[in-house]
Protein backbone atom coordinates (compact mmCIF):
# COMPACT_ATOMS: atom_id res chain seq x y z
CA UNK A 1 0.00 0.00 0.00
CA UNK A 2 1.42 3.39 -1.15
CA UNK A 3 -1.38 5.62 -2.02
CA UNK A 4 -1.49 9.46 -1.31
CA UNK A 5 -5.02 9.07 -0.20
CA UNK A 6 -4.92 6.41 1.93
CA UNK A 7 -1.19 6.84 3.37
CA UNK A 8 -0.71 8.91 6.28
CA UNK A 9 1.83 10.25 8.90
CA UNK A 10 -0.68 10.03 11.98
CA UNK A 11 -4.24 8.37 12.29
CA UNK A 12 -6.65 9.53 15.30
CA UNK A 13 -9.04 7.25 15.87
CA UNK A 14 -11.74 9.37 17.71
CA UNK A 15 -12.61 12.79 17.77
CA UNK A 16 -13.53 14.14 21.00
CA UNK A 17 -11.39 16.27 23.22
CA UNK A 18 -8.27 14.47 23.46
CA UNK A 19 -8.25 13.32 19.60
CA UNK A 20 -9.71 16.51 18.73
CA UNK A 21 -6.50 18.11 20.54
CA UNK A 22 -3.99 16.06 19.49
CA UNK A 23 -5.15 16.71 15.83
CA UNK A 24 -5.15 20.40 16.23
CA UNK A 25 -1.62 20.13 17.73
CA UNK A 26 -0.31 17.84 15.16
CA UNK A 27 -1.72 20.11 12.09
CA UNK A 28 -0.17 22.85 13.42
CA UNK A 29 3.06 20.82 12.61
CA UNK A 30 1.96 20.27 9.07
CA UNK A 31 1.74 16.79 9.39
CA UNK A 32 -0.37 14.76 6.91
CA UNK A 33 -3.12 14.05 9.29
CA UNK A 34 -6.23 11.76 9.42
CA UNK A 35 -9.07 12.04 11.79
CA UNK A 36 -11.62 9.10 11.81
CA UNK A 37 -14.90 9.37 13.76
CA UNK A 38 -17.32 6.53 13.95
CA UNK A 39 -20.30 9.25 14.40
CA UNK A 40 -21.73 12.13 11.83
CA UNK A 41 -19.87 15.20 13.15
CA UNK A 42 -21.21 17.46 14.88
CA UNK A 43 -22.70 14.74 16.25
CA UNK A 44 -24.79 15.33 19.82
CA UNK A 45 -23.51 13.87 23.19
CA UNK A 46 -24.84 14.09 26.22
CA UNK A 47 -22.53 15.25 28.67
CA UNK A 48 -21.77 17.30 31.73
CA UNK A 49 -19.76 19.94 29.52
CA UNK A 50 -17.93 21.83 32.21
CA UNK A 51 -14.53 22.96 31.14
CA UNK A 52 -12.39 23.91 34.35
CA UNK A 53 -10.44 26.55 34.76
CA UNK A 54 -7.01 24.44 33.81
CA UNK A 55 -8.99 23.07 30.66
CA UNK A 56 -10.11 26.85 29.41
CA UNK A 57 -6.34 27.79 29.54
CA UNK A 58 -5.40 25.57 27.19
CA UNK A 59 -7.51 25.97 24.72
CA UNK A 60 -7.75 28.82 21.68
CA UNK A 61 -8.50 31.82 22.96
CA UNK A 62 -11.77 31.84 20.80
CA UNK A 63 -13.21 28.96 23.21
CA UNK A 64 -15.72 31.90 24.30
CA UNK A 65 -17.98 31.73 21.17
CA UNK A 66 -19.02 28.41 22.20
CA UNK A 67 -19.74 29.07 26.07
CA UNK A 68 -22.96 28.40 27.30
CA UNK A 69 -22.56 29.66 30.71
CA UNK A 70 -19.85 30.73 33.56
CA UNK A 71 -20.71 29.57 37.08
CA UNK A 72 -18.80 31.36 40.36
CA UNK A 73 -20.81 29.68 42.64
CA UNK A 74 -20.95 25.86 43.81
CA UNK A 75 -23.92 24.73 45.91
CA UNK A 76 -22.92 21.77 47.86
CA UNK A 77 -25.37 19.23 49.91
CA UNK A 78 -24.98 16.33 51.73
CA UNK A 79 -27.68 13.77 50.56
CA UNK A 80 -29.80 16.96 49.84
CA UNK A 81 -28.94 18.01 53.82
CA UNK A 82 -26.11 20.38 54.79
CA UNK A 83 -26.50 22.93 51.93
CA UNK A 84 -23.09 24.70 51.57
CA UNK A 85 -22.23 27.34 49.01
CA UNK A 86 -19.30 28.57 47.59
CA UNK A 87 -18.52 31.45 45.52
CA UNK A 88 -15.00 32.16 43.70
CA UNK A 89 -13.53 35.01 41.41
CA UNK A 90 -12.80 32.95 38.29
CA UNK A 91 -15.48 30.48 36.43
CA UNK A 92 -15.21 27.55 38.23
CA UNK A 93 -16.69 25.95 35.75
CA UNK A 94 -17.26 26.94 31.51
CA UNK A 95 -20.23 25.29 30.30
CA UNK A 96 -19.89 23.97 26.81
CA UNK A 97 -22.29 21.67 24.65
CA UNK A 98 -19.95 18.66 23.43
CA UNK A 99 -21.50 18.43 19.88
CA UNK A 100 -19.75 22.16 19.15
CA UNK A 101 -16.67 21.96 21.40
CA UNK A 102 -15.41 18.62 19.79
CA UNK A 103 -16.29 20.41 16.62
CA UNK A 104 -14.58 23.40 17.13
CA UNK A 105 -11.16 21.77 17.43
CA UNK A 106 -11.84 19.28 14.27
CA UNK A 107 -12.51 22.44 12.92
CA UNK A 108 -9.92 24.01 13.41
CA UNK A 109 -7.46 20.89 12.45
CA UNK A 110 -8.89 20.87 9.11
CA UNK A 111 -8.33 24.38 8.46
CA UNK A 112 -4.77 23.11 8.85
CA UNK A 113 -5.56 20.53 5.91
CA UNK A 114 -6.37 17.66 8.41
CA UNK A 115 -8.08 15.24 6.84
CA UNK A 116 -11.95 13.97 8.93
CA UNK A 117 -13.26 11.09 7.74
CA UNK A 118 -16.66 10.54 9.86
CA UNK A 119 -19.25 8.52 10.28
CA UNK A 120 -16.86 5.56 10.07
CA UNK A 121 -16.52 2.83 11.91
CA UNK A 122 -13.15 0.92 12.41
CA UNK A 123 -13.16 -2.46 12.09
CA UNK A 124 -9.43 -3.57 13.22
CA UNK A 125 -6.01 -2.11 13.75
CA UNK A 126 -2.52 -3.90 12.66
CA UNK A 127 0.30 -2.85 14.00
CA UNK A 128 3.80 -3.79 12.14
CA UNK A 129 7.60 -2.67 12.81
CA UNK A 130 7.27 0.49 10.53
CA UNK A 131 3.70 1.15 10.23
CA UNK A 132 0.20 0.60 11.11
CA UNK A 133 -3.11 -0.55 8.78
CA UNK A 134 -5.81 1.07 10.19
CA UNK A 135 -9.01 -1.07 8.68
CA UNK A 136 -12.73 0.57 8.47
CA UNK A 137 -15.77 -0.21 6.53
CA UNK A 138 -14.48 2.52 3.88
CA UNK A 139 -11.17 0.74 3.44
CA UNK A 140 -8.19 0.32 4.58
CA UNK A 141 -5.44 3.16 5.66
CA UNK A 142 -1.82 2.96 6.30
CA UNK A 143 -0.14 5.41 9.00
CA UNK A 144 3.09 5.82 10.45
CA UNK A 145 1.98 6.31 14.17
CA UNK A 146 -2.04 5.37 15.27
CA UNK A 147 -3.41 7.35 18.20
CA UNK A 148 -6.00 6.03 20.37
CA UNK A 149 -8.85 8.53 21.54
CA UNK A 150 -11.90 6.26 21.13
CA UNK A 151 -12.80 6.50 24.69
CA UNK A 152 -13.34 4.11 27.76
CA UNK A 153 -13.87 1.04 25.68
CA UNK A 154 -10.94 1.58 23.37
CA UNK A 155 -10.51 -0.70 19.82
CA UNK A 156 -6.75 0.65 19.41
CA UNK A 157 -6.13 -0.20 22.86
CA UNK A 158 -7.23 -3.71 22.68
CA UNK A 159 -6.14 -3.91 18.82
CA UNK A 160 -2.32 -2.85 20.15
CA UNK A 161 -2.47 -4.77 23.64
CA UNK A 162 -2.74 -2.03 26.13
CA UNK A 163 -5.05 -1.41 29.02
CA UNK A 164 -6.21 -5.00 29.50
CA UNK A 165 -8.11 -4.14 32.58
CA UNK A 166 -8.91 -0.89 32.80
CA UNK A 167 -10.26 0.95 36.19
CA UNK A 168 -14.09 2.28 35.53
CA UNK A 169 -16.82 3.93 37.04
CA UNK A 170 -20.20 4.64 36.11
CA UNK A 171 -22.07 7.37 35.11
CA UNK A 172 -25.77 8.18 34.27
CA UNK A 173 -27.25 11.66 32.79
CA UNK A 174 -29.92 13.46 31.17
CA UNK A 175 -30.60 16.80 30.63
CA UNK A 176 -34.15 19.18 31.66
CA UNK A 177 -35.23 22.43 30.53
CA UNK A 178 -36.03 24.82 33.77
CA UNK A 179 -34.64 28.04 34.67
CA UNK A 180 -31.82 28.49 36.79
CA UNK A 181 -30.02 30.73 38.75
CA UNK A 182 -25.93 29.45 37.31
CA UNK A 183 -24.82 27.64 40.40
CA UNK A 184 -23.30 24.50 40.12
CA UNK A 185 -25.38 21.38 42.60
CA UNK A 186 -22.67 18.87 43.21
CA UNK A 187 -25.02 16.36 46.12
CA UNK A 188 -22.65 13.84 47.71
CA UNK A 189 -23.92 10.34 49.21
CA UNK A 190 -27.12 10.60 46.54
CA UNK A 191 -25.50 7.12 44.86
CA UNK A 192 -22.71 5.11 46.59
CA UNK A 193 -19.52 6.04 46.38
CA UNK A 194 -20.26 9.25 44.48
CA UNK A 195 -22.44 11.80 43.69
CA UNK A 196 -25.46 13.66 42.08
CA UNK A 197 -24.62 16.87 39.71
CA UNK A 198 -26.88 19.56 38.22
CA UNK A 199 -24.73 21.70 35.72
CA UNK A 200 -26.60 24.89 34.29
CA UNK A 201 -26.45 25.25 29.90
CA UNK A 202 -27.96 28.48 28.20
CA UNK A 203 -31.44 26.88 27.60
CA UNK A 204 -31.35 23.90 29.78
CA UNK A 205 -29.95 21.56 32.91
CA UNK A 206 -27.08 18.83 32.45
CA UNK A 207 -27.97 16.39 35.53
CA UNK A 208 -26.44 13.39 36.18
CA UNK A 209 -25.10 10.77 39.06
CA UNK A 210 -21.51 9.54 39.07
CA UNK A 211 -20.58 6.43 41.66
CA UNK A 212 -16.68 5.47 41.39
CA UNK A 213 -18.00 1.81 41.73
CA UNK A 214 -17.09 -0.22 38.49
CA UNK A 215 -20.62 -1.74 38.54
CA UNK A 216 -24.11 -0.85 40.47
CA UNK A 217 -27.70 -1.96 40.58
CA UNK A 218 -30.58 0.21 39.46
CA UNK A 219 -28.50 3.29 38.64
CA UNK A 220 -31.69 4.42 36.89
CA UNK A 221 -33.22 4.64 40.32
CA UNK A 222 -30.81 6.80 41.95
CA UNK A 223 -31.36 8.66 39.33
CA UNK A 224 -34.76 9.32 39.45
CA UNK A 225 -34.75 9.42 43.05
CA UNK A 226 -32.24 12.85 43.10
CA UNK A 227 -33.87 14.32 39.48
CA UNK A 228 -37.43 14.22 41.76
CA UNK A 229 -35.65 15.36 45.32
CA UNK A 230 -34.41 18.23 43.71
CA UNK A 231 -37.85 19.44 42.74
CA UNK A 232 -37.32 19.01 39.00
CA UNK A 233 -39.43 16.02 38.13
CA UNK A 234 -43.22 17.36 38.36
CA UNK A 235 -42.03 20.36 36.47
CA UNK A 236 -39.56 19.43 33.91
CA UNK A 237 -39.03 16.05 31.53
CA UNK A 238 -35.43 14.89 31.88
CA UNK A 239 -34.54 13.32 27.88
CA UNK A 240 -31.37 12.08 26.54
CA UNK A 241 -30.85 9.46 29.63
CA UNK A 242 -27.90 8.27 28.37
CA UNK A 243 -25.22 6.00 30.80
CA UNK A 244 -21.62 5.14 30.29
CA UNK A 245 -18.73 4.44 32.01
CA UNK A 246 -15.72 6.74 33.58
CA UNK A 247 -11.84 5.26 33.10
CA UNK A 248 -10.48 6.29 36.70
CA UNK A 249 -7.30 7.39 36.10
CA UNK A 250 -4.32 7.16 39.03
CA UNK A 251 -2.79 3.93 38.62
CA UNK A 252 0.64 3.93 36.18
CA UNK A 253 0.49 1.94 32.82
CA UNK A 254 2.23 1.34 29.95
CA UNK A 255 0.60 4.06 27.34
CA UNK A 256 2.56 3.04 24.40
CA UNK A 257 4.05 0.73 21.89
CA UNK A 258 6.44 1.43 18.98
CA UNK A 259 3.55 2.92 16.71
CA UNK A 260 0.80 3.67 18.77
CA UNK A 261 -0.33 5.25 21.76
CA UNK A 262 -3.65 6.11 23.59
CA UNK A 263 -5.10 9.70 25.01
CA UNK A 264 -7.85 10.94 26.68
CA UNK A 265 -10.60 8.57 28.21
CA UNK A 266 -8.55 5.52 26.16
CA UNK A 267 -5.91 6.22 28.59
CA UNK A 268 -7.83 5.94 31.63
CA UNK A 269 -7.61 9.53 32.85
CA UNK A 270 -10.89 10.45 34.52
CA UNK A 271 -10.36 12.35 37.51
CA UNK A 272 -10.37 9.51 40.31
CA UNK A 273 -13.30 12.40 42.70
CA UNK A 274 -15.29 13.73 40.13
CA UNK A 275 -14.87 11.89 37.01
CA UNK A 276 -14.25 14.96 34.57
CA UNK A 277 -12.31 13.84 31.94
CA UNK A 278 -12.16 16.60 29.47
CA UNK A 279 -8.97 18.41 30.45
CA UNK A 280 -6.70 15.10 30.87
CA UNK A 281 -8.10 14.34 27.47
CA UNK A 282 -6.90 17.93 26.21
CA UNK A 283 -3.69 17.40 28.19
CA UNK A 284 -2.70 14.39 27.09
CA UNK A 285 -3.53 15.57 23.41
CA UNK A 286 -1.11 18.40 23.90
CA UNK A 287 1.43 15.45 24.90
CA UNK A 288 1.00 12.95 22.67
CA UNK A 289 1.69 15.46 19.88
CA UNK A 290 4.68 16.81 21.42
CA UNK A 291 6.49 13.18 21.30
CA UNK A 292 4.99 12.01 17.86
CA UNK A 293 6.14 14.90 16.40
CA UNK A 294 9.38 14.46 17.99
CA UNK A 295 9.58 11.01 17.30
CA UNK A 296 8.91 11.62 13.32
CA UNK A 297 11.47 13.93 13.35
CA UNK A 298 14.07 11.61 14.14
CA UNK A 299 13.98 11.26 17.51
CA UNK A 300 15.20 7.81 18.56
CA UNK A 301 13.29 7.40 21.91
CA UNK A 302 10.15 6.96 19.62
CA UNK A 303 7.05 7.31 21.59
CA UNK A 304 7.98 5.48 24.96
CA UNK A 305 8.40 8.84 26.70
CA UNK A 306 4.97 9.66 26.25
CA UNK A 307 3.95 7.13 28.72
CA UNK A 308 6.81 8.77 30.76
CA UNK A 309 5.12 12.29 30.87
CA UNK A 310 1.33 11.30 31.55
CA UNK A 311 2.69 9.19 34.37
CA UNK A 312 5.35 12.01 35.44
CA UNK A 313 2.23 15.28 35.11
CA UNK A 314 -0.73 13.38 35.43
CA UNK A 315 -0.80 9.87 36.57
CA UNK A 316 1.16 10.54 39.64
CA UNK A 317 -1.02 13.33 40.75
CA UNK A 318 -4.03 11.31 40.12
CA UNK A 319 -2.90 8.66 42.53
CA UNK A 320 -3.14 11.18 45.40
CA UNK A 321 -6.63 12.12 43.62
CA UNK A 322 -7.73 8.25 44.73
CA UNK A 323 -6.47 8.36 48.29
CA UNK A 324 -9.13 11.65 48.34
CA UNK A 325 -11.91 9.90 47.07
CA UNK A 326 -11.51 6.93 48.81
CA UNK A 327 -11.29 9.05 51.91
CA UNK A 328 -13.92 11.20 50.98
CA UNK A 329 -16.32 8.75 49.54
CA UNK A 330 -15.76 6.43 52.57
CA UNK A 331 -16.31 8.93 55.40
CA UNK A 332 -18.19 11.44 53.54
CA UNK A 333 -20.52 12.83 56.28
CA UNK A 334 -17.20 13.51 58.70
CA UNK A 335 -15.09 15.14 55.87
CA UNK A 336 -18.31 17.11 54.86
CA UNK A 337 -18.83 18.96 58.18
CA UNK A 338 -15.16 19.02 59.22
CA UNK A 339 -13.57 20.11 56.01
CA UNK A 340 -16.11 21.60 53.49
CA UNK A 341 -18.66 23.26 55.88
CA UNK A 342 -15.67 24.72 58.45
CA UNK A 343 -13.87 25.43 55.00
CA UNK A 344 -10.85 23.36 56.13
CA UNK A 345 -10.19 21.98 52.72
CA UNK A 346 -13.35 23.54 50.45
CA UNK A 347 -10.94 25.78 48.80
CA UNK A 348 -8.04 24.11 48.32
CA UNK A 349 -10.22 20.68 46.53
CA UNK A 350 -11.73 23.30 44.50
CA UNK A 351 -8.29 24.70 43.30
CA UNK A 352 -7.32 20.85 42.69
CA UNK A 353 -10.29 20.56 40.51
CA UNK A 354 -10.27 23.45 38.22
CA UNK A 355 -7.26 25.49 38.78
CA UNK A 356 -4.29 22.09 38.23
CA UNK A 357 -3.45 22.90 42.17
CA UNK A 358 -1.79 19.70 42.77
CA UNK A 359 -3.82 17.13 44.57
CA UNK A 360 -0.29 15.97 46.50
CA UNK A 361 -0.36 19.42 48.54
CA UNK A 362 -4.21 18.59 49.21
CA UNK A 363 -3.69 15.27 50.44
CA UNK A 364 -0.49 16.45 52.69
CA UNK A 365 -2.94 19.58 54.15
CA UNK A 366 -6.21 17.26 54.95
CA UNK A 367 -4.89 15.47 58.39
CA UNK A 368 -3.12 18.38 59.41
CA UNK A 369 -6.00 20.30 59.11
CA UNK A 370 -8.28 18.06 60.75
CA UNK A 371 -5.72 17.41 63.58
CA UNK A 372 -5.77 21.00 64.16
CA UNK A 373 -9.13 21.43 64.27
CA UNK A 374 -10.07 18.39 66.55
CA UNK A 375 -6.80 19.37 68.94
CA UNK A 376 -6.66 23.55 68.86
CA UNK A 377 -4.36 22.88 71.48
CA UNK A 378 -1.35 25.50 71.88
CA UNK A 379 1.76 24.33 73.93
CA UNK A 380 4.73 26.67 74.86
CA UNK A 381 7.81 25.69 75.79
Amino acid sequence: MNNPHTDYDIIIVGAGPAGGMCAYELSKRKFNILIIEKEKLPRYKVCAGGLTKKAVDILPNDLHTLAENYTYNIHLTLNHDRGFSKEVSFPIVTMVMRDRFDYFLVQKSICNDARILDGTKVNSIEEFPDYVIVRTEKGDFKSKVVVGADGANSLVARSVGLRKKPRLGVALEGEAFPDDNGSIHIDFNVIPRGYGWIFPKKDHLSVGVFTTLPKIKEIKKYFSIYFEKKGLSMRYRCRSILGHQIPIGGRSETLNTKRGLLIGDAAGLADPITGEGIYFGLRSGQMAAEVIAESLSGNHSGLDRYTRMVNNEIINDLRYATYIAMFFYKLTPIIYDLGIKKNLISEDLIKALVSGHPYRDIFIKIPRKIFNLLIPIKINY
